[in-house]
């Protein structure tokens, strides 16, 4: 299938305004910084909260899919009366958490900064590599890249918002659950913090975001803070699920009643709010195992990189047409199959310029799922079977976030 042929219900990365990785350089814009990265948002966007504010607090609720904000609209109706954008952007593709956050740090689209999915076959240490906690596939040894000589200050092809920013004198405080403060992920995009702050409870994050804001009246700052339940909720009991709707609205509650209203006047002024997530999740009852089908079995190199709901297939010499030929003819269904070179070349991880090593990752061929389908081996299905839902593809529910922006002087 040509990329000109993807079915209607995928939704494509506008990497050309409306996207999460267009967020930092909107960021810059407003800080009045230089930026080296995608364009900013359209002006619609953040303009027409954007006048005279130097103090921006970006908020990113990890899986946090535009389809669970509509979904809670009536319960959440409180906090999106009082901002002064309510819109959606896409995620990036894929629409990971490795990905996206990484796009989210940098500016960058995948195919520039190089981080194309939850695993990735890494050529100069010979391993496919689970890019979370950095360890090989096949044993589970956190940071064992790290031992092996990876650098995660300069693993990412692209330099960092933070960084970026802190060359014109705007710092940047990171706030995250204190579990991963110190990670090899952490580290990776946290180059050029002013401060990288761990928080063991939501309310604990907001309320440090909040004593910040307080001390640093009057500072030029970019406050990142960062939340994973509901991606871990939607994993286990569906974005939709009672308990993730509940902690949706637990969050809402929180942001509105223990952050903007207990914030002073001058932790206000001239300070923008806004609140996004990384992507969004679907439901996943439907699995293709890679067992079923010796003849794609044989055709390939080695296991599928990527993650379920998009994979990246390492194709023997010359059998790239027969594995694509193979996908479109019998699960066509379930999945689109498109060349890799190809994928890259449309835009489909971001425009050019690419970094050398992306392709490598990419593998030959890219697989992306339908529906509610996925892709694994019989071998991950035991940890697979726990989760009922995950993200990676293209589909509306994986690819939409929210956008909302508060102007809070006056709050």
């Amino acid at each position: 299938m040509c990329m000109n042929q993807l079915p209607d219900e995928f939704v494509l990365p506008a990497y050309d305004g409306r996207s999460i990785a267009n967020v930092p350089a909107t960021v810059a814009e407003i800080l009045h910084a230089p930026f080296h990265g995608l364009p900013p948002l359209v002006p619609e966007l953040w303009q027409p909260l954007a006048a005279g504010a130097k103090r921006v607090v970006l908020l990113v609720l990890d899986a946090f899919g535009w389809n669970l904000l509509q979904a809670e609209a009536a319960n959440l109706e409180s906090l999106r009366q009082k901002a002064g954008i309510a819109n959606h952007l896409t995620s990036v593709f894929p629409s990971t958490t490795v990905a996206a956050l990484s796009s989210l740090w940098t500016g960058a689209a995948p195919a520039q900064h190089g981080m194309v999915g939850f695993t990735m076959f890494l050529a100069d240490f010979a391993v496919v590599t689970e890019m979370i906690r950095f360890t090989p596939v096949f044993a589970h040894h956190p940071d064992a890249l790290i031992d092996a000589g990876l650098n995660p200050e300069s693993f990412l092809q692209w330099p960092g918002l933070a960084e970026q920013l802190a060359r014109y004198g705007v710092p940047t405080y990171s706030f995250k659950n204190r579990e991963i403060v110190g990670s090899a992920l952490s580290k990776m995009h946290g180059r050029g913090l002013a401060a990288d702050q761990g928080a063991v409870a939501f309310a604990d994050m907001l309320t440090q975001m909040g004593q910040l804001l307080h001390e640093k009246a009057g500072e030029s700052l970019l406050l990142f803070g960062y939340w994973p339940v509901i991606d871990t909720l939607s994993h286990f009991r569906l974005w939709d699920g009672a308990a993730t709707r509940a902690e949706a609205r637990q969050l809402f509650y929180q942001i509105e009643h223990e952050f903007l209203n207990r914030l002073t006047a001058v932790a206000r002024q001239d300070t923008l709010f806004f609140i996004t997530a990384d992507h969004g999740q679907t439901a996943w009852p439907d699995a293709i195992f890679l067992e079923d089908h010796p003849r794609l079995q044989e055709m390939l190199f080695m296991r599928p990189t990527g993650e379920h709901r998009v994979s990246y297939l390492y194709a023997k010499h010359g059998r790239t047409d027969d594995i694509l030929h193979y996908l479109q003819t019998h699960l066509s269904h379930a999945l689109v199959a498109v060349r890799s070179d190809e994928a890259l070349a449309a835009g489909l991880f971001g425009p050019a310029p690419h970094t050398a090593v992306t392709l490598d990752r990419l593998g030959d061929v890219t697989v992306i799922m339908r529906g509610g389908y996925r892709l694994l081996s019989r071998a991950q299905e035991k940890k697979a079977r726990q989760m009922v839902g995950g993200h990676g593809s293209l589909t509306h529910a994986e690819m939409l976030a929210p956008w909302l922006g508060f102007r809070l002087d006056g709050w």
